[in-house]
């Protein structure tokens, strides 16, 4: 464990995880160290704190931390940090980089980082966060990445959320957000890997989610989304992966060619009210598509050979992972799909002109 020459009568300069300089950070971050005794006053300039993962550190965090006003980065990840953040952390103006993720920390994020400019990386992940979800991060304009998946912020994911136009990577799985997701996207937002699944959201998807044009991973999974896929998703041209099942969506495929269907690797929208046929024929002469879920629909359609053919394990990279379908007489007629009869996985294949039926 990361401990060495913590709290003994050695200089803080070799203290794990301490960097800093009685004169100031440099524009990395590190640089010298406080020693005890002549600089004991200019603890201040400490700007770096980085205790890694999984050093078995336990308590609370001290409010004094907030002292050190030139904190740039902070780390305490996997281990028994207990309690609220300190308010006085809003002290850290030059703060940006916040790692947490791994503790057992209740409460909310504090108020007073309202505004700051420097803050780019929060994990905050794998806590006990119970407030409502903070509007501070919405004030957080050079945020890019907010990890706080598996917490419990309840209330709704707030409009504003839209307006960080650096934000690439929003996680907020596993929680227990409400309300309708937010519908202000634009060209102008930069978000590549959106994630709000297993919470308790309601509502429509986000027509103008489509805007944002650099969107590769929507995961939306495990919620109670209602309505059509908007029109606006099928012109998405680098969404890769598109994750909505076990919800309540409905309507049909197009089954004219679309960008939307160029670039998938991975779709997933078992478990909701899809109807009509589904276009394999538009994923038939991509080599991309490496998950396709369907089961749990009433989804109609034959899987073509050229399909099938790619779930060969030599295909190696043009592998085609997982195939599974709802078999019912009526539905999705397939000779190498994992299938589903009346909802239940089967393992069935269906071989062709001899009418036998293989249960694994």
């Amino acid at each position: 464990n990361q401990k060495q020459g913590w709290l003994t009568g050695e200089s803080e300069c070799y203290w794990f995880g301490i960097d800093g300089n009685a004169r100031g950070c440099g524009d990395d971050g590190v640089g010298g160290c406080i020693a005890r005794g002549d600089f004991v006053g200019d603890y201040d300039k400490i700007c770096r704190l980085d205790m890694g993962r999984l050093n078995n550190l336990y308590g609370n965090l001290p409010s004094e931390l907030g002292s050190l006003t030139e904190m740039r980065y902070f780390e305490i990840q996997d281990d028994y940090i207990l309690g609220t953040l300190p308010q006085s952390l809003g002290n850290w103006k030059q703060l940006h980089t916040f790692l947490i993720g791994g503790n057992y920390i209740s409460g909310g994020f504090p108020s007073t980082f309202e505004g700051n400019e420097m803050l780019g990386t929060i994990f905050i992940d794998r806590n006990r966060f119970n407030s409502t979800f903070p509007n501070v991060f919405s004030t957080l304009k050079n945020l890019e990445w907010l990890d706080a998946e598996q917490n419990g912020f309840k209330g709704s994911l707030p409009a504003s959320i839209t307006r960080l136009k650096r934000l690439r990577i929003l996680n907020l799985n596993n929680n227990s957000l409400t309300g309708y997701l937010p519908d202000k996207w634009d060209e102008n937002n930069l978000i590549e890997d959106f994630e709000v699944a297993n919470n308790d959201l309601t509502g429509p998807l986000p027509p103008t989610l489509a805007n944002a044009k650099f969107l590769k991973d929507v995961r939306l999974s495990r919620n109670q989304l209602t309505g059509d896929l908007p029109t606006s998703y099928y012109n998405f041209e680098n969404l890769e992966e598109l994750y909505l099942d076990e919800n309540m969506l409905t309507g049909e495929f197009p089954q004219t060619p679309e960008p939307f269907y160029d670039g998938l690797q991975e779709l997933s929208i078992h478990s909701n009210d899809f109807e009509g046929p589904f276009p394999f024929e538009n994923f038939e002469n991509t080599l991309r598509v490496k998950v396709l879920e369907l089961q749990r629909n009433n989804l109609e359609g034959v899987v073509p050979k050229d399909i099938c053919d790619r779930k060969d394990p030599s295909r190696a990279y043009t592998r085609l992972v997982s195939l599974a379908v709802d078999c019912d007489e009526g539905k999705i007629d397939c000779d190498c799909c994992t299938c589903y009869l009346n909802g239940t996985r089967a393992n069935r294949r269906r071989l062709r002109g001899r009418g036998e039926d293989i249960t694994n």
